[in-house]
């Protein structure tokens, strides 16, 4: 039977069980620790006796391979049978009590447990046994509430996000970084997360080796193996936005343990939890003119284009936008407005299935002269004549397994399409839609459009180099900036000439989809 270590701490008295060492990979750490729910003397004795014969029998089927076990459910049937004398049958060899051995002990049914009971209690009073082992002598403390176990808290933590209706990407990720946080740290009580859990965490996501849940040689071990297994492979280290985005959930889930009370202070403050990633260059890279030329000649891009409608104009606005695929993709024929005289598109969050990246994302874009001459309020107007109310019906919101939306928007499909697009011109793989953004931001840039002018079209956030434009910019639509707005598309001259829209072109496309 695992022998117990009696552990006083100010929410109470404990017991701590070691976990054998050839199980510790099926259970996901080195200690089992209970609380005695406020228990003192025999009581405390008897109850964490129960623990002991309950982990026993889940060892023991642990290494038959017979069933998974529950450990939450496993400590409450053992308390449940301490504390009412209920039914709970098992078998332990080697069990002790005091100078005591009794050798193999069997209960089966409630006779047995009370009998059990009473012989345990006997015992512990017993003179022979006056030396057996004891917990400390109680510390007096002020009365405080019992700290929740780690897994607890993390559950709810979880539970929070879906009510908040974050999106389901921010929860599974989320939900990947506390996973490992909980089996680096165990299943210890909130309060006792200190500086060294946080330390040995970091350390764990280091070697975390890249898509590991569903790489065939990681995705069936533990945690713990998959941190060895890193480890003994070498894998590169992640990149510095994912251990900051690591560093990022945990603290918000610390800050919410100290908000609620349940920790003092959160340990990853003082240890500096973000990289300092100032210096680093932005990811991806924008189109050369050749790129540029070969994804819109027009023989090829019709070919390619002709019977899409998101296909066709999605890619030239996405061009002459500097858009992210989901916000072109989930437009509504009302984000199609004219403000002061301007035709432009608001790209914005609404009760429909649109998403917004972040506040400084809110924006209107006026249309550049180029996509007026190749007809877009022409293609507009089919649009309305058919009466959908979106831009582009053709693409599917991507949904969970029940129907229900699974929060990733409408841009996949045409992001993967134009992916595939691209390759076929021998554009190299993760060069794709997002370029566009950087090649609007980067010929502005090179015509000498300051960083925040270029933040108006774009929707970036620029904190350095303007940091009014983040606490002001939320005008969206405010004619005073729009002649400026106007302006700086106009500098924006790629070299591509874009195809004539005819009206009706997506006639017959858009009756199979809207009247199948």
């Amino acid at each position: 039977m695992p022998k117990p270590l009696f552990l006083t701490k100010p929410s109470g008295l404990y017991v701590r069980f070691l976990v054998p060492a050839d199980l510790r990979p099926a259970i996901g750490r080195r200690f089992v620790v209970r609380s005695l729910g406020g228990k003192r003397g025999d009581e405390a004795r008897l109850l964490a006796a129960t623990y002991g014969v309950a982990l026993s029998r889940a060892f023991d089927t642990l290494r038959r391979g017979d069933a998974m076990v529950d450990l939450k459910k496993l400590f409450e049937s053992a308390k449940q049978a301490a504390d009412n004398g209920g039914t709970y049958d098992w078998t332990a060899s080697g069990f002790q009590i005091g100078q005591l051995n009794l050798g193999n002990v069997s209960v089966n049914g409630r006779r047995d447990t009370d009998d059990f009971i009473r012989t345990v209690q006997a015992l512990l009073e017993s003179p022979a046994n006056a030396q057996a082992p004891s917990p400390p002598p109680p510390v007096v403390v002020a009365p405080s509430e019992p700290s929740p176990l780690l897994s607890d808290e993390i559950q709810n933590h979880l539970a929070d996000l879906e009510r908040r209706q974050l999106s389901p990407d921010t929860i599974t990720e989320s939900k990947h970084t506390l996973r490992i946080f909980l089996a680096t740290t165990g299943d210890i009580p909130v309060r006792e997360i200190k500086a060294t859990h946080v330390r040995a965490f970091l350390d764990a996501v280091r070697w975390w080796p890249e898509r590991a849940t569903v790489r065939p040689k990681y995705r069936h071990l533990s945690v713990l193996e998959i941190i060895e297994a890193g480890k003994r492979d070498q894998v590169p280290m992640p990149s510095r936005h994912t251990l900051n985005k690591h560093h990022q959930r945990l603290g918000a889930f610390l800050n919410a343990l100290v908000g609620l009370d349940l920790l003092s202070k959160n340990p990853l403050k003082g240890l500096k939890s973000e990289i300092d990633t100032a210096t680093d260059l932005e990811t991806g890279r924008p189109f050369t003119a050749d790129e540029l030329k070969a994804i819109f000649e027009p023989e090829r891009f019709k070919a390619w284009a002709g019977n899409s409608p998101h296909r066709w104009w999605g890619t030239m606005l996405g061009l002459y936008t500097g858009a992210r695929v989901n916000e072109v993709a989930q437009l509504y024929l009302d984000d199609v407005r004219q403000v002061g005289g301007v035709w432009g598109i608001f790209l914005w969050k609404t009760e429909r299935n649109q998403k917004i990246k972040n506040k400084s994302s809110i924006r209107f874009v006026p249309l550049a002269q180029p996509l007026l001459d190749a007809g877009f309020l022409d293609f507009v107007e089919d649009m309305k004549a058919c009466g959908h109310p979106r831009l582009f019906p053709h693409l599917p919101a991507g949904t969970k397994k029940d129907g229900t939306p699974n929060g990733k928007g409408y841009g996949r499909q045409l992001s993967r399409q134009f992916a595939v697009y691209a390759k076929k011109l021998g554009i190299e793989k993760g060069t794709a839609f997002h370029a566009f953004r950087h090649t609007l931001s980067t010929m502005l840039a090179e015509a000498e459009v300051p960083p925040a002018d270029i933040a108006m079209i774009t929707g970036h956030a620029v904190r350095s180099e303007a940091p009014v434009l983040e606490k002001h910019y939320i005008h969206i639509a405010k004619p005073k900036t729009l002649p400026r707005r106007v302006e700086v598309l106009a500098k924006f001259e790629p070299a591509v000439e874009l195809v004539r829209y005819r009206r009706g072109q997506f006639k017959s496309a858009l009756e199979a989809e809207l009247h199948p």
